[in-house]
Order: structure tokens, then sequence, then C-alpha cells
């Protein structure tokens, strides 16, 4: 069955977008679970080009290069990612809104769209699960970690095992400054934590040993990430915020239920996050879901491994097997990233078509 009256019926414009990108904005924003997975290579005046890996980037860049204040898209294709099995080419089609201040009516309209358009592919059993990324980073501001600890829990939220690695760091008691096997001059640079000069010199070396752009992470990112590897080894936690990240990371419950979890939560442990559990309150509160027997829950620990996330994520299941069947939620940082000159609202979700089949068009040609 077509999904594009579905589409059309909530505003959505078809896109027809390019297979080869620039690897740039996907490298830069996505996160390392994208980039370890793209093909890149080089172009022929050397620039880092990549098989489109993902949508969302694109459309967000096309929205910027149209110059309209808001959009609602849609889009079907392959994708193009390295995957533990199965294909590497992978069918998708899925639904973005740019640029709609009113975000939990667009976050529970889009929770609505993607179910109804799981359902339309056929399944019929599914389970909804919801994280927000929001909720846990105000849960990091209330702790007062550290912003090398804070940037890294954020950037592995919704990876089990970085989490888990991270939260095993923070337990260690061993010694609290990092071991360096620098030469002199990078020791320098980086005990003075002097990105600049860090950058500079790794750039040399790179250069010196015939180093190639779109093979691996620029100087600029490799400096940064060490910086702030070794500020983690110079710092020391309290017991007690472990504890309290441990207890958050097991919470769950059902839309009905968390405002009491969330409520008891912070009065054990003496964490207010009124402010962010009353968003996504909101959003729960406006979702209407329509089917019957539709099982929804709410993880705290879950998240989407994808960087550009700010806030609500989901993702749909199949019941019976657990096949993931879609996913999306709300990125209102990335066009900032790409390039706008303002924070624009944005959210959307993908729904997963199977692995690269000839699927004959499910939306018959751009419109």
């Amino acid at each position: 069955m077509s999904l594009r009256p579905l589409f059309e019926g909530a505003g959505g414009r078809l896109l027809d977008l390019p297979v080869l990108h620039a690897a740039d904005p996907f490298l830069e924003t996505a996160g390392e679970d994208i980039r370890r997975r793209m093909f890149v290579t080089e172009g022929p005046s050397g620039e880092r080009l990549a098989l489109r890996p993902d949508f969302t980037i694109p459309v967000c860049l096309h929205h910027l290069c149209s110059g309209a204040e808001v959009g609602r898209y849609f889009y079907e294709g392959v994708v193009f990612r390295r995957h533990d099995r199965g294909s590497a080419e992978r069918a998708e089609t899925g639904f973005e809104v740019i640029g709609e201040a009113e975000r939990a009516n667009v976050d529970a309209e889009l929770l609505a769209l993607a179910v109804e358009g799981v359902r339309r592919t056929g399944l019929a059993g599914m389970r909804l699960r919801i994280g927000d990324i929001g909720l846990f980073t105000a849960l990091l501001s209330a702790l007062e970690l550290p912003q090398a600890w804070r940037q890294r829990f954020r950037r592995a939220f919704g990876a089990d095992r970085r989490i888990e690695a991270l939260i095993a760091r923070f337990e260690e008691t061993a010694s609290a400054s990092a071991p360096s096997m620098l030469e002199p001059d990078l020791e320098k640079a980086a005990g003075d934590q002097d990105q600049e000069a860090l950058t500079a010199l790794l750039a040399e070396r790179f250069e010196a040993q015939g180093y190639q752009a779109y093979a691996s992470r620029a100087p600029e990112e490799i400096a940064a990430r060490f910086l702030e590897q070794r500020a983690l080894y110079e710092t020391e936690i309290a017991p007690e915020k472990v504890a309290v990240l441990k207890a958050f990371l097991t919470l769950e419950a059902t839309p009905q239920d968390l405002p009491g979890r969330l409520a008891e939560f912070g009065r054990r442990f003496g964490v207010d996050l009124k402010e962010p559990g009353a968003r996504l309150e909101r959003r729960l509160q406006k979702l209407e879901l329509r089917s019957s027997g539709l099982e929804v829950v709410f993880e705290a620990g879950f998240g989407r491994p994808l960087d550009y996330y700010t806030g609500i994520v989901f993702e749909i299941r199949d019941a019976a097997t657990g096949r993931t069947a879609a996913g999306g939620g709300r990125y209102d940082r990335l066009l900032e990233m790409l390039g706008a000159d303002r924070s624009i609202p944005a959210a959307g979700f993908t729904i997963d078509l199977g692995e690269a089949r000839a699927i004959g068009g499910m939306f018959g040609g751009p419109s």
C-alpha cells in the first residue's frame, strides 16, 4: 500500500534527493555510529564524498538552500550503511517537519503519523518505545557534572555499552591523570590545553605522513577529542552522582505513570526535573494512538545513536520479532549545525522498508 496519500494528507512534499553527497555534513553532525558505517571516497578535486547514509541531513540541507521558513517533506529511497548483518543497502521512507514552532503538537503528530505509516506497511503488532534526550541532558546539568563528562555522556546516550563503560570509568579509583606517550611538543600543547597549537602540530605530522583527509578524522577533531579525554581522566566524581545516573537510566513507565515516577525520582535524589518532565508529559498527553492494544513505554535510558537529536525520540518495533520498523525524534540543533544563522525547530522519522529490493516506487515518482 502506498504511503503517499498519508504523507501528502499531512502536508508533505515529496523530495527526490541524490545518492552521492558531500561527506562532511554527515561526518560533522551525525555522530560516531554513522561515521563508522559510512561509505566515503574522494572526489576528482580531493573532496570527501559519501553514498547517502541518512535522509534527514540531505532534507535539512535542501530546506536551507530553498530559503523557506517552514517545510514538510517526505522521501523514499536507499541508504548505504555497513551493518553487523544483512545488506549495506536499505530501503527507507520518512517524513520531516522543519521550522514549525509548536513543538509539542508536531512531536505528537509525527508519532501518530509514524504509527499509521508502519501499520500501512503491513505490521499489525507494534511496540512504541519513547525516550527524551532533553530530559537526560537536564539531569547531567542538575548533577553539575564537568563539561567534558556531560559531552561524553550526551554522545553515548542510547548506546548501552558505551554508557556502561563511562559509568565504569566513573567508578574507577585509579590514577586521576591520563598516561601520556606524546612527543614533547605535543605533550606541552596538550598540557597547556592549547587546542589550536595541538591541531597545528597534528596537521604538520599528517601532511608529512601523507595523511588523506577523507580517510579519518580531521586534526581539529582529534585534538578536541584528545583534550576531552585527558579532562575525563583528571576529574573525580562523587559516588552519589553515579548512583543517581544508574537509577535514572533504569527508569521505565507507561505514559500514564510517568509524571508520578519522575516526581518520585526527584524527591528521592533531590534532582529538579520538573520543567523538562512537564515538556515530555505535554507531548505524551497530546499523542492520540489510533490502534487498540499498542504497547507504549517510556524508557529514560533509551536514545537513538545520532548526535543531532535534542528532545523526544521514539522507536517502533515489531511486537513479535523485536525488529525495528521505524524511529525518529526532535533535532532542533541540526540545521544550525549545518549552517543556519539561528536554531530552527525540526523533527521527523524514518520507516525501514527492509533490505534493498525492487520496491517499485512506493510513491510513483516526485511531485
